[in-house]
């Protein structure tokens, strides 16, 4: 274009751009028409939480009709795998009576038990009459205020069993001996101390036929350690066995269980066959 005796740059690259922008195009179209399909990109959409929470209310309805149950808070409590004690604590280095108890918890021959995953906790001589023997499940988080139920199927042999849920805090001196009620550090938790304790009522003793025990209870929403208001934090599962004997005896338990209660479930809770 002339303007005044000058060329207009501009315009020209203008019209220049514009006619290659119609080659593409129809050299586009061409490609297009070939039989190869054309593969478009599906638009992503930003995650809508309201819809998330949809899909998760539906699939624990879903599974919850279909015979799904509560979950058992224990990692092993039917003591599976290639390490069946994991998850599991036998060995107390802390506790004066309990240093030597590691070799009393095994896993329980199959062929004692019908079969099924047990552990038995077989004691020595001068044992059972004294501490006894003793195993605990590794603390897991607790809710503080929340309902639980504890239940073990028991086959006690020769002696008695006492069964506790216990809860612990966080313990605000560490550097305190470190006890049966105070625990060290250990997988990340902090050092505890126990603030709550729930027995089970005592399965028959000196029984040779399996039996379950077990009971809901609440764990407190707070509890005072050294004089102030702490929450609960974790929780654990222990079994003692012991008679009067200075004799050696043994006891069998197995299908540890804790389940966190509904707010809104009747307050007593049938036991589970054992």
């Amino acid at each position: 274009m002339l303007g005044g005796g000058k060329l207009d740059l501009d315009a020209c690259m203008l019209r220049h751009n514009q006619a290659s922008t119609r080659r593409q195009r129809r050299a586009t179209v061409a490609a297009n028409s070939s039989d190869l399909p054309v593969i478009m990109p599906h638009p992503v959409m930003p995650p809508n939480p309201f819809l998330a929470a949809a899909f998760a209310v539906f699939f624990l309805t879903a599974s919850l009709a279909c015979g799904g149950g509560p979950v058992n808070l224990l990692p092993n409590g039917g003591f599976e795998g290639k390490d069946p004690l994991h998850g599991w604590l036998k060995e107390f280095p802390d506790e004066e009576f309990y240093k030597d108890n590691g070799p009393y918890v095994k896993l329980a021959p199959a062929g004692e038990v019908g079969g099924r995953r047990a552990v038995l906790l077989d004691l020595p001589a001068g044992i059972a009459g004294n501490q006894g023997g003793k195993i605990e499940s590794v603390p897991v988080p607790v809710e503080p205020g929340a309902r639980y139920h504890i239940e073990v199927d028991c086959m006690t042999w020769d002696l008695s069993a006492k069964i506790h849920a216990e809860a612990w805090s966080r313990d605000p001196h560490p550097e305190q001996k470190r006890t049966i009620f105070r625990r060290a550090p250990a997988d990340g938790r902090p050092a505890l101390m126990m603030c709550f304790r729930a027995q089970v009522p005592s399965p028959p003793a000196g029984s040779k036929v399996w039996s379950s025990a077990g009971r809901d209870f609440t764990v407190p929403k707070t509890v005072v350690v050294a004089g102030k208001d702490q929450k609960p934090e974790y929780i654990s599962v222990k079994v003692v066995n012991y008679g009067a004997t200075m004799g050696p005896g043994k006891s069998y338990f197995a299908n540890f269980r804790l389940f966190r209660l509904d707010p809104e479930a009747a307050p007593a809770r049938p036991h589970t066959k054992p």
